[in-house]
């Protein structure tokens, strides 16, 4: 605020003694002197308080500071929910990039390789669906696939793939089709390249084939494979009705050169 300006004025008050004679008027008079200390602003206009003006700026520094507080939270939210956003779009793309990764191993001088969503074990690729059909449109999706249901070769494979559907069975009766049948003739059991199966190589659970009639009046022609809390001896072989939906475990041979390695 300027500083104000300040006027004096000097009042003269003349006191006069009354009835004198003329000669007495001539002589000085008595004055006395009133000093009047005057204040007004430049602008010409009365000075504001100083008080009125101090408690004015005190409430829009206040306003201020209020506002600057609204400000700082809301930043301060914003940046916790875009923190938030970002954590949950790294997990979700780490979790895409896992499943989209490909299978590799690098063994005698050979890489193996397997497609996106495959798993490799040997010189096989494997997929285990989520999705469930009848036997014969599970081998169908997996010919889609450049693949056929799996056919458990050795007791190596076996247990490879008993121990894989562990983990991805939700239940019991949550089981995988295989790719053996006796469709053809009850009793003669082949697998879906045409060949026999060994009997030193079958692993039937309990009294399994049964060909159990209820339930479907043609039978279970149809091999599927899996126990959630583990086979005795990997003994977890069912004939079930071809007709029943089940997942299934998809199997295709490896890609194989030094090429299909993705850390070459």
């Amino acid at each position: 605020m300027p500083e104000a300006e300040v006027l004096y004025a000097d009042l003269f008050f003349i006191k006069s003694r009354g009835n004198q004679s003329a000669d007495a008027a001539s002589s000085a008079p008595e004055t006395n002197y009133a000093q009047v200390k005057l204040e007004k602003s430049r602008d010409g206009k009365p000075a504001r308080s100083k008080l009125t003006t101090e408690r004015a700026a005190l409430a829009v520094v206040c306003v201020l500071l209020l506002l600057a507080l609204i400000a700082l939270c809301y930043v301060s939210y914003q940046n916790i929910q875009s923190g938030k956003n970002l954590q949950r779009l790294k997990a979700e793309r780490e979790e895409l990039e896992a499943s989209q990764s490909e299978s590799s191993i690098f063994q005698d001088g050979v890489c193996k390789s397997c497609d996106t969503g495959w798993e490799l074990n040997g010189e096989s690729c494997y997929r285990f669906s989520t999705d469930k059909f009848t036997w014969e449109q599970s081998q169908n999706k997996c010919r889609l696939e450049d693949a056929q249901l799996v056919k458990i070769d050795s007791r190596d494979e076996q247990i490879f793939v008993e121990r894989k559907l562990r983990d991805k069975m939700s239940s019991l009766e949550d089981k995988f089709w295989i790719g053996l049948t006796d469709s053809e003739r009850e009793g003669r059991w082949l697998w879906t390249d045409g060949s026999a199966l060994d009997p030193s190589l079958s692993f039937w659970s309990g009294k399994e084939p049964d060909n159990w009639p209820q339930g479907d009046e043609v039978g279970e022609d149809c091999a599927r494979m899996g126990e959630k809390n583990g086979a005795a001896d990997l003994r977890c072989w069912f004939d079930q009705a071809c007709r029943n939906p089940h997942k299934r475990v998809c199997e295709k041979t490896a890609r194989k050169g030094r090429s299909f390695c993705r850390f070459l």
